[in-house]
């Protein structure tokens, strides 16, 4: 069974489609850290317990 130009079109375009909505709050993520200088990942845990004064 062959499938329809439009359709294998159509297909594709959607698939990168729905590729593009997943990433893009992953890179809209990394842009954000980039142009704030924000290291989330660099900042000390808190332990249970403690507490940190601002």
């Amino acid at each position: 069974m062959k499938i329809e130009e439009s359709v294998k079109k159509r297909i594709i375009r959607n698939i990168f489609l729905s590729l593009f909505i997943y990433a893009l709050p992953i890179l809209l993520m990394f842009f954000t850290f980039y142009f704030t200088g924000q290291r989330p990942w660099l900042k000390k845990r808190n332990t249970a317990g403690q507490v940190i004064k601002p």
